[in-house]
Protein backbone atom coordinates (compact mmCIF):
# COMPACT_ATOMS: atom_id res chain seq x y z
CA UNK A 1 0.00 0.00 0.00
CA UNK A 2 2.33 2.69 -0.97
CA UNK A 3 -0.49 6.25 -0.64
CA UNK A 4 -3.09 6.54 2.15
CA UNK A 5 -6.43 7.69 1.41
CA UNK A 6 -6.80 10.04 3.88
CA UNK A 7 -10.59 10.96 2.44
CA UNK A 8 -10.99 7.37 3.36
CA UNK A 9 -9.63 7.03 6.25
CA UNK A 10 -11.45 10.39 7.47
CA UNK A 11 -15.16 8.87 6.39
CA UNK A 12 -14.58 5.30 7.84
CA UNK A 13 -16.28 5.23 11.49
CA UNK A 14 -14.48 2.43 12.47
CA UNK A 15 -11.04 4.95 12.11
CA UNK A 16 -12.31 7.54 13.82
CA UNK A 17 -12.77 5.22 16.62
CA UNK A 18 -9.53 3.95 16.59
CA UNK A 19 -8.20 7.30 16.93
CA UNK A 20 -11.33 8.47 19.71
CA UNK A 21 -10.26 4.54 21.43
CA UNK A 22 -13.89 3.82 22.18
CA UNK A 23 -14.09 0.39 20.43
CA UNK A 24 -11.63 -1.95 21.47
CA UNK A 25 -12.91 -4.13 17.99
CA UNK A 26 -11.79 -0.87 16.06
CA UNK A 27 -8.36 -0.64 18.18
CA UNK A 28 -7.50 -4.03 17.17
CA UNK A 29 -8.30 -3.99 13.89
CA UNK A 30 -6.14 -0.41 13.26
CA UNK A 31 -3.27 -2.06 14.94
CA UNK A 32 -3.24 -5.05 13.31
CA UNK A 33 -3.31 -2.96 10.06
CA UNK A 34 -0.23 -1.05 10.97
CA UNK A 35 1.62 -3.86 11.77
CA UNK A 36 0.79 -4.70 8.32
CA UNK A 37 1.58 -1.77 6.80
CA UNK A 38 4.48 -0.50 8.99
CA UNK A 39 5.65 2.05 6.95
CA UNK A 40 2.44 3.94 7.75
CA UNK A 41 3.03 4.13 11.27
CA UNK A 42 4.16 7.74 11.48
CA UNK A 43 1.12 9.43 8.94
CA UNK A 44 -1.21 7.76 10.94
CA UNK A 45 0.03 8.83 14.46
CA UNK A 46 -0.04 12.10 13.00
CA UNK A 47 -3.34 11.89 11.63
CA UNK A 48 -4.75 10.17 14.69
CA UNK A 49 -3.61 13.12 16.80
CA UNK A 50 -5.23 15.77 14.49
CA UNK A 51 -8.40 14.45 14.28
CA UNK A 52 -8.42 14.26 18.16
CA UNK A 53 -7.45 17.68 18.11
CA UNK A 54 -9.61 18.54 15.94
CA UNK A 55 -12.28 17.06 17.99
CA UNK A 56 -12.32 19.28 20.79
CA UNK A 57 -14.47 21.76 18.06
CA UNK A 58 -17.00 19.29 17.14
CA UNK A 59 -20.05 21.07 18.48
CA UNK A 60 -18.84 24.21 15.95
CA UNK A 61 -20.31 23.36 12.03
CA UNK A 62 -18.71 26.16 10.15
CA UNK A 63 -16.20 24.90 7.64
CA UNK A 64 -14.07 27.95 7.67
CA UNK A 65 -13.74 28.87 10.95
CA UNK A 66 -12.39 24.85 11.47
CA UNK A 67 -10.36 25.34 8.76
CA UNK A 68 -8.80 28.30 9.70
CA UNK A 69 -7.86 26.86 12.71
CA UNK A 70 -6.64 24.11 11.17
CA UNK A 71 -3.98 26.25 9.57
CA UNK A 72 -3.34 27.18 12.34
CA UNK A 73 -2.24 24.31 13.61
CA UNK A 74 -0.24 23.32 10.43
CA UNK A 75 1.46 26.79 11.24
CA UNK A 76 2.17 25.89 14.56
CA UNK A 77 3.79 22.31 13.70
CA UNK A 78 5.11 23.78 11.14
CA UNK A 79 7.51 25.65 13.78
CA UNK A 80 8.53 22.61 15.88
CA UNK A 81 12.20 20.47 15.57
CA UNK A 82 10.18 17.63 15.79
CA UNK A 83 7.38 17.83 13.15
CA UNK A 84 8.65 15.16 10.50
CA UNK A 85 8.54 16.24 6.87
CA UNK A 86 6.00 13.16 6.38
CA UNK A 87 3.87 15.07 8.72
CA UNK A 88 3.73 17.70 7.41
CA UNK A 89 2.38 16.30 4.37
CA UNK A 90 -0.16 14.41 6.20
CA UNK A 91 -1.35 18.10 7.54
CA UNK A 92 -1.59 20.22 4.41
CA UNK A 93 -3.68 16.79 3.02
CA UNK A 94 -6.32 16.94 5.50
CA UNK A 95 -6.81 20.99 5.24
CA UNK A 96 -6.83 20.23 0.92
CA UNK A 97 -9.98 17.30 2.09
CA UNK A 98 -11.94 19.38 4.24
CA UNK A 99 -11.99 22.20 1.44
CA UNK A 100 -13.00 19.00 -0.71
CA UNK A 101 -15.24 17.40 1.66
CA UNK A 102 -16.95 20.67 2.30
CA UNK A 103 -18.25 19.79 5.88
CA UNK A 104 -16.39 19.58 8.72
CA UNK A 105 -18.71 17.27 10.21
CA UNK A 106 -17.64 14.20 8.21
CA UNK A 107 -14.17 15.00 9.87
CA UNK A 108 -15.32 15.59 13.45
CA UNK A 109 -17.16 12.30 14.73
CA UNK A 110 -20.75 12.57 14.24
CA UNK A 111 -21.57 10.31 17.06
CA UNK A 112 -20.29 13.37 19.57
CA UNK A 113 -22.92 15.71 17.46
CA UNK A 114 -25.85 15.02 19.88
CA UNK A 115 -28.43 17.53 20.66
CA UNK A 116 -26.82 20.45 21.87
CA UNK A 117 -26.61 21.15 25.81
CA UNK A 118 -26.88 23.83 27.98
CA UNK A 119 -23.03 25.37 29.08
CA UNK A 120 -21.84 23.93 32.85
CA UNK A 121 -23.91 26.69 34.58
CA UNK A 122 -23.77 25.98 38.30
CA UNK A 123 -26.63 27.64 39.77
CA UNK A 124 -26.42 29.66 43.15
CA UNK A 125 -26.08 27.71 46.24
CA UNK A 126 -25.53 24.38 44.36
CA UNK A 127 -22.81 22.56 45.03
CA UNK A 128 -19.78 22.01 43.28
CA UNK A 129 -19.23 19.18 40.84
CA UNK A 130 -16.15 17.20 39.00
CA UNK A 131 -14.64 19.65 35.89
CA UNK A 132 -11.32 21.03 35.41
CA UNK A 133 -9.66 22.33 32.40
CA UNK A 134 -6.35 21.07 31.58
CA UNK A 135 -3.64 22.89 29.20
CA UNK A 136 -1.97 20.70 26.79
CA UNK A 137 1.87 21.47 25.75
CA UNK A 138 1.02 23.72 22.70
CA UNK A 139 -0.92 26.14 24.95
CA UNK A 140 -4.26 24.93 23.83
CA UNK A 141 -6.94 24.30 26.77
CA UNK A 142 -9.28 21.79 27.11
CA UNK A 143 -12.74 21.69 28.85
CA UNK A 144 -12.73 18.12 30.91
CA UNK A 145 -16.50 18.35 31.34
CA UNK A 146 -17.26 18.76 27.41
CA UNK A 147 -15.05 15.19 27.10
CA UNK A 148 -17.24 11.60 27.28
CA UNK A 149 -15.96 9.35 29.90
CA UNK A 150 -13.97 6.47 27.89
CA UNK A 151 -12.52 9.06 25.07
CA UNK A 152 -9.35 10.35 24.25
CA UNK A 153 -8.59 14.16 25.32
CA UNK A 154 -5.23 14.58 23.25
CA UNK A 155 -2.45 12.81 21.83
CA UNK A 156 0.77 14.44 22.81
CA UNK A 157 4.43 13.27 21.82
CA UNK A 158 4.10 9.79 22.53
CA UNK A 159 1.40 10.24 24.74
CA UNK A 160 -2.75 9.07 25.04
CA UNK A 161 -4.27 11.61 27.26
CA UNK A 162 -7.99 9.37 27.95
CA UNK A 163 -11.17 10.06 30.12
CA UNK A 164 -11.57 7.17 31.95
CA UNK A 165 -14.76 5.33 32.32
CA UNK A 166 -14.75 7.08 35.91
CA UNK A 167 -14.43 10.69 34.77
CA UNK A 168 -10.62 11.03 36.12
CA UNK A 169 -7.87 11.73 33.89
CA UNK A 170 -5.10 9.24 33.04
CA UNK A 171 -2.15 9.34 30.87
CA UNK A 172 -0.66 6.62 29.03
CA UNK A 173 2.78 6.41 26.89
CA UNK A 174 1.98 4.84 23.77
CA UNK A 175 5.63 5.77 22.07
CA UNK A 176 8.14 5.84 24.79
CA UNK A 177 10.77 7.18 22.48
CA UNK A 178 8.90 10.09 21.39
CA UNK A 179 7.80 11.51 24.48
CA UNK A 180 9.62 15.10 25.55
CA UNK A 181 10.63 15.73 29.24
CA UNK A 182 10.42 18.98 29.30
CA UNK A 183 6.44 19.29 27.94
CA UNK A 184 4.82 20.21 30.75
CA UNK A 185 0.75 19.67 30.92
CA UNK A 186 -1.74 21.69 33.75
CA UNK A 187 -4.95 20.88 35.12
CA UNK A 188 -7.08 23.70 36.75
CA UNK A 189 -10.19 23.59 38.48
CA UNK A 190 -12.27 26.81 39.29
CA UNK A 191 -14.29 27.51 41.93
CA UNK A 192 -16.91 25.43 42.69
CA UNK A 193 -15.12 22.36 40.89
CA UNK A 194 -12.80 19.52 41.74
CA UNK A 195 -10.84 16.60 39.42
CA UNK A 196 -9.29 13.51 39.77
CA UNK A 197 -5.69 12.86 38.12
CA UNK A 198 -3.69 9.82 37.48
CA UNK A 199 -0.54 11.41 36.34
CA UNK A 200 2.00 9.72 34.14
CA UNK A 201 4.24 7.89 36.79
CA UNK A 202 0.92 6.40 38.28
CA UNK A 203 0.58 8.56 41.16
CA UNK A 204 -3.12 9.87 41.96
CA UNK A 205 -3.98 13.74 42.71
CA UNK A 206 -7.12 14.48 43.72
CA UNK A 207 -7.59 18.49 43.31
CA UNK A 208 -9.95 20.63 45.38
CA UNK A 209 -12.03 23.83 43.85
CA UNK A 210 -9.65 26.73 42.66
CA UNK A 211 -6.17 24.39 42.53
CA UNK A 212 -3.92 23.84 40.05
CA UNK A 213 -1.23 21.02 39.21
CA UNK A 214 1.58 21.42 36.54
CA UNK A 215 3.60 18.44 35.73
CA UNK A 216 5.29 16.93 33.22
CA UNK A 217 4.32 14.49 30.30
CA UNK A 218 7.21 12.04 30.88
CA UNK A 219 9.09 12.50 34.57
CA UNK A 220 12.82 12.42 35.22
CA UNK A 221 14.67 8.76 35.49
CA UNK A 222 15.64 10.43 38.94
CA UNK A 223 13.19 12.36 40.38
CA UNK A 224 9.70 13.46 39.86
CA UNK A 225 8.70 17.06 39.87
CA UNK A 226 5.18 18.89 40.31
CA UNK A 227 4.05 22.28 41.35
CA UNK A 228 0.65 23.05 42.87
CA UNK A 229 -1.60 26.06 44.25
CA UNK A 230 -4.92 25.38 46.05
CA UNK A 231 -5.29 21.81 47.55
CA UNK A 232 -4.43 18.91 46.05
CA UNK A 233 -4.63 15.12 47.92
CA UNK A 234 -1.87 13.33 46.28
CA UNK A 235 -1.48 9.25 46.92
CA UNK A 236 2.07 8.71 45.62
CA UNK A 237 3.39 5.75 43.53
CA UNK A 238 6.54 3.75 44.81
CA UNK A 239 8.69 3.77 41.77
CA UNK A 240 12.88 2.51 41.86
CA UNK A 241 15.68 3.02 39.16
CA UNK A 242 17.55 -0.21 37.83
CA UNK A 243 19.48 -0.26 40.75
CA UNK A 244 16.56 -0.77 43.26
CA UNK A 245 16.69 2.85 44.61
CA UNK A 246 13.68 4.71 45.47
CA UNK A 247 13.10 7.85 42.36
CA UNK A 248 12.08 10.71 44.90
CA UNK A 249 8.69 12.72 44.12
CA UNK A 250 9.07 16.64 44.65
CA UNK A 251 5.90 18.92 45.56
CA UNK A 252 6.44 22.56 45.55
CA UNK A 253 4.15 25.22 46.30
CA UNK A 254 4.71 29.23 46.60
CA UNK A 255 6.51 28.79 49.93
CA UNK A 256 7.53 25.18 50.33
CA UNK A 257 9.15 21.88 49.11
CA UNK A 258 7.86 18.74 49.84
CA UNK A 259 9.97 15.43 49.66
CA UNK A 260 7.92 11.98 49.61
CA UNK A 261 9.04 8.61 48.94
CA UNK A 262 5.67 6.87 48.54
CA UNK A 263 2.89 7.87 50.75
CA UNK A 264 -0.73 9.72 50.89
CA UNK A 265 -0.67 13.24 52.11
CA UNK A 266 -2.69 16.57 51.52
CA UNK A 267 -1.27 19.48 50.61
CA UNK A 268 -3.54 22.97 51.09
CA UNK A 269 -1.59 26.17 50.05
CA UNK A 270 -4.39 28.81 49.48
CA UNK A 271 -3.31 32.20 49.26
CA UNK A 272 -5.99 33.62 51.49
CA UNK A 273 -5.22 30.87 54.37
CA UNK A 274 -2.95 31.73 57.48
CA UNK A 275 -0.89 28.36 56.55
CA UNK A 276 0.11 26.14 54.32
CA UNK A 277 -0.53 22.95 56.05
CA UNK A 278 0.73 19.61 54.72
CA UNK A 279 -1.02 16.62 56.87
CA UNK A 280 0.48 13.06 56.55
CA UNK A 281 -2.11 10.17 56.47
CA UNK A 282 0.90 7.57 55.41
CA UNK A 283 4.29 6.94 54.61
CA UNK A 284 6.81 9.63 55.23
CA UNK A 285 7.20 13.55 53.95
CA UNK A 286 9.88 16.00 54.75
CA UNK A 287 8.55 19.71 54.20
CA UNK A 288 11.18 22.59 53.94
CA UNK A 289 10.54 26.50 53.99
CA UNK A 290 11.71 28.38 50.32
CA UNK A 291 12.11 31.00 52.90
CA UNK A 292 14.25 29.71 55.83
CA UNK A 293 16.81 26.96 55.83
CA UNK A 294 14.20 25.11 57.82
CA UNK A 295 12.83 21.54 57.49
CA UNK A 296 10.44 18.87 59.53
CA UNK A 297 9.96 15.13 59.13
CA UNK A 298 6.10 14.35 59.19
CA UNK A 299 4.99 11.33 60.71
CA UNK A 300 1.47 9.70 60.01
CA UNK A 301 -1.24 11.81 61.62
CA UNK A 302 0.97 14.82 61.68
CA UNK A 303 0.90 18.29 59.95
CA UNK A 304 3.20 20.39 59.19
CA UNK A 305 2.37 24.15 59.39
CA UNK A 306 4.55 27.24 57.22
CA UNK A 307 4.02 30.72 57.34
CA UNK A 308 7.18 32.57 58.49
CA UNK A 309 8.34 30.17 60.85
CA UNK A 310 7.75 25.97 60.12
CA UNK A 311 6.21 23.98 62.89
CA UNK A 312 4.68 20.80 63.63
CA UNK A 313 0.91 19.48 65.16
CA UNK A 314 -0.60 16.59 65.84
CA UNK A 315 -3.67 16.59 64.10
CA UNK A 316 -7.75 15.02 63.41
CA UNK A 317 -7.29 13.39 59.91
CA UNK A 318 -10.56 13.03 59.56
CA UNK A 319 -11.52 16.32 59.14
CA UNK A 320 -8.28 17.52 57.08
CA UNK A 321 -8.93 15.33 54.91
CA UNK A 322 -12.71 15.09 54.71
CA UNK A 323 -12.86 16.95 51.34
CA UNK A 324 -11.50 13.42 49.77
CA UNK A 325 -14.94 11.71 50.68
CA UNK A 326 -17.07 13.91 50.26
CA UNK A 327 -17.63 15.63 53.65
CA UNK A 328 -17.49 18.56 55.23
CA UNK A 329 -16.42 18.15 58.96
CA UNK A 330 -16.05 21.31 61.69
CA UNK A 331 -14.59 20.48 65.04
CA UNK A 332 -14.38 23.62 66.71
CA UNK A 333 -13.64 25.83 63.75
CA UNK A 334 -13.69 29.05 63.10
CA UNK A 335 -16.69 30.67 61.36
CA UNK A 336 -14.01 32.51 59.09
CA UNK A 337 -11.71 29.44 58.28
CA UNK A 338 -15.28 27.26 57.50
CA UNK A 339 -16.32 30.40 55.28
CA UNK A 340 -13.58 30.10 53.06
CA UNK A 341 -14.15 26.42 52.62
CA UNK A 342 -17.54 27.38 51.58
CA UNK A 343 -16.86 30.28 49.38
CA UNK A 344 -14.54 28.04 47.38
CA UNK A 345 -16.83 25.26 46.99
CA UNK A 346 -20.32 26.70 46.21
CA UNK A 347 -19.02 29.52 44.28
CA UNK A 348 -19.90 32.45 46.83
CA UNK A 349 -18.23 35.71 48.02
CA UNK A 350 -18.57 36.06 51.60
CA UNK A 351 -19.41 39.01 53.42
CA UNK A 352 -18.69 38.79 57.38
CA UNK A 353 -18.01 41.31 60.29
CA UNK A 354 -14.48 41.19 62.09
CA UNK A 355 -16.01 40.31 65.13
CA UNK A 356 -17.76 36.81 64.43
CA UNK A 357 -15.03 35.75 62.68
CA UNK A 358 -13.85 33.77 65.42
CA UNK A 359 -16.97 32.04 66.18
CA UNK A 360 -16.52 28.38 66.54
CA UNK A 361 -18.72 25.35 65.08
CA UNK A 362 -18.88 22.10 65.07
CA UNK A 363 -20.77 20.04 62.54
CA UNK A 364 -20.87 17.32 59.57
CA UNK A 365 -22.53 18.07 55.83
CA UNK A 366 -22.06 16.17 52.67
CA UNK A 367 -20.64 18.31 50.21
CA UNK A 368 -23.77 16.99 47.78
CA UNK A 369 -25.69 19.01 49.45
CA UNK A 370 -26.77 22.61 48.51
CA UNK A 371 -25.45 25.54 49.89
CA UNK A 372 -28.96 26.18 51.94
CA UNK A 373 -27.66 23.29 54.49
CA UNK A 374 -24.90 24.48 55.40
CA UNK A 375 -26.96 27.85 55.64
CA UNK A 376 -29.42 26.09 58.07
CA UNK A 377 -26.40 24.09 59.79
CA UNK A 378 -24.94 27.63 60.89
CA UNK A 379 -28.20 29.04 61.32
CA UNK A 380 -29.46 26.72 64.01
CA UNK A 381 -26.91 27.49 66.45
CA UNK A 382 -28.19 30.91 67.29
CA UNK A 383 -24.99 32.19 67.39
CA UNK A 384 -25.35 34.01 63.54
CA UNK A 385 -27.52 34.72 60.75
CA UNK A 386 -26.48 34.22 57.00
CA UNK A 387 -28.71 35.54 53.84
CA UNK A 388 -27.30 34.66 50.28
CA UNK A 389 -28.02 37.74 47.80
CA UNK A 390 -26.97 36.46 44.43
CA UNK A 391 -23.54 35.01 44.78
CA UNK A 392 -23.02 36.94 47.52
CA UNK A 393 -23.46 35.06 51.60
CA UNK A 394 -23.58 37.88 54.07
CA UNK A 395 -23.46 37.32 57.70
CA UNK A 396 -25.33 39.13 60.02
CA UNK A 397 -25.31 38.47 63.97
Amino acid sequence: MNELNLQALLLDESFVNYCKGTNKEDIEKWEKWLQKYPEHKASIAELQETIVAMGHYAGELSVQTNYERLQSQIKKRANQRSFTEIGMAVWLKIAALLVVVGAISLFLFKQQLAEEQPKNVQHIGAPGKDDALLTLKDGSVVSLADIKNGSVVALQGGVKIQKNNAGELVYKAVEKERIASTAMNKIATNKGNQYQIILPDGSKAFLNANSTLTYPLKFNENERHVHMTGEVYFEIAKIETGMGKRIPFYVETANQKIEVLGTHFNVNAYDDEPYTTTTLLEGSVRVSSKKRNESVLLKPGQRALLSEALRVENVDISQEVAWINGDFVFKGEELVSLLRKVSRWYNVDVVCPERLEKLKFDGMVSRSQPLSTIIDMLQTTGKVKLTLNGRRLIVID
